[in-house]
């Protein structure tokens, strides 16, 4: 399961700063006076899932320097590929904060 979470999470975290990015959106609109602390809180945000996802990155950098079995290390690079296809995701995503204000 933990070799699940490492292959799959940057695409988890991906799909969660969508989902929060569209919430901090939703509750930017309705808050009609303060817009600058809910894009702040996005960037905050933002940085959070970049470094989880880094974080997970590394994480799969350092397991593959192991030398496991072709199976796993099949996983190891999809995770780090994952990986690096999220970031991408999640800065794109965060360009829609930056281009707003």
């Amino acid at each position: 399961m933990r070799f699940w979470l490492l292959m799959l999470g940057g695409l988890l975290i991906w799909a969660a700063h969508f989902l929060g990015l569209y919430l901090l959106s939703s509750a930017a609109d309705v808050a009609h006076g303060d817009a600058g602390a809910w894009s702040i809180a996005g960037y905050v945000f933002s940085l959070v899932c970049l470094l989880a996802i880094a974080a997970l990155c590394w994480r799969g950098l350092t397991a593959l320097r192991t030398k496991p079995e072709p199976t796993q290390a099949f996983g190891l690079r999809v995770s780090i590929a994952a990986g690096l296809l999220s970031g991408i995701g999640v800065i794109f995503q965060t360009l829609v904060l930056i281009v707003g204000t």
